[in-house]
């Protein structure tokens, strides 16, 4: 028997096992934060007039991420539930309170438009030998009362008097006069005439003026249309007129183009750009 040894040999040695982190991902618990906060910010929107037509928006926005945050079973599933239940709170609030922001709009109005009771009042008869008394005439210089043809208007602004206005006899059927002025001139359209009538301006203002940008002179039909100046060439236009000082006068042309009919029941209009209309009348 050898008095050799042999070693035994040695078993494989077992691998150390490696720790692995399987803690949960934070991710989903921000989405269970995110739910919270737009349930807020919806419920806080839905409260104020206005606002509350808008805050289905982050309404539906809370509800989605809730459930959202809950089916992946997330941390911070109380901050899920908050904003799942926050979402159709805040829903139904904002359609309760924007019905009573229309409502309330709608009352005051539909208040006004009611008519208000008549009273009933008893006239005592009028003696027999009473008579009624005359209405006052309206003013002149109105569409209802024109003022007479030819005469001298006054304008005047915030200053005091600036021009005076005087309109000559009108020629009602100019069309010749203005087809022998230049041969490029339109004929007047079917229905319409040309009617030619002489302005004299005297500034009487302080500084100075130029009459076709400072007084405007229109037509107006018995049928209660306005027409202006015509765009054909005429002798003397008013548009040659240049600018003027305190007392100088000059006299131009001014033609328009006017239906036929009743063309002389019409009435000229003098203005100046933001000043009233006072009515003249043709003839």
């Amino acid at each position: 028997m050898s008095g050799n040894t042999h070693p035994e040999p040695l078993a494989p040695a077992e691998p150390t096992p490696t720790l692995v982190d399987i803690a949960p991902s934070k991710r989903p618990s921000r989405l269970s934060l995110v739910a919270l906060i737009v349930g807020i910010v919806a419920f806080v929107c839905a409260i104020i007039p206005g606002l509350s037509f808008f805050a289905f928006l982050p309404a539906f926005a809370a509800l989605g991420l809730g459930i959202a945050a809950l089916a992946m079973k997330a941390p911070g599933r109380g901050k899920a539930i908050a904003g799942l239940a926050l979402g159709p709170v805040a829903l139904t609030s904002a359609i309760i309170v924007s019905v009573a922001a229309i409502a309330g709009g709608v009352a005051p109005t539909v208040d006004q438009a009611k008519p208000q009771p008549l009273v009933e009042t008893s006239t005592p008869a009028a003696p027999a030998t009473q008579t009624p008394t005359p209405q006052a005439a309206e003013k002149e210089g109105t569409r209802s009362n024109p003022a007479p043809a030819g005469s001298a208007v006054e304008i005047s602004d915030n200053s005091g008097a600036i021009w005076q206005v005087q309109i000559g006899a009108t020629n009602l059927n100019a069309g010749d006069v203005v087809a022998a002025e230049n041969q490029f001139n339109d004929a007047a359209d079917a229905g319409f005439q040309y009617i030619l009538v002489p302005v004299t301006y005297t500034y009487v203002g302080t500084e100075s003026g130029t009459p076709w940008l400072d007084v405007t002179i229109e037509f107006v039909s018995a049928a209660g249309t306005t027409h202006t100046n015509a765009y054909v060439v005429i002798p003397n236009n008013h548009n040659d007129i240049n600018e003027m000082y305190t007392g100088a006068s000059a006299t131009g042309n001014v033609v328009i183009m006017a239906p036929s009919a009743d063309i002389e029941k019409g009435a000229f209009t003098i203005s100046t750009l933001f000043g009233s209309p006072y009515f003249v009348k043709v003839v």
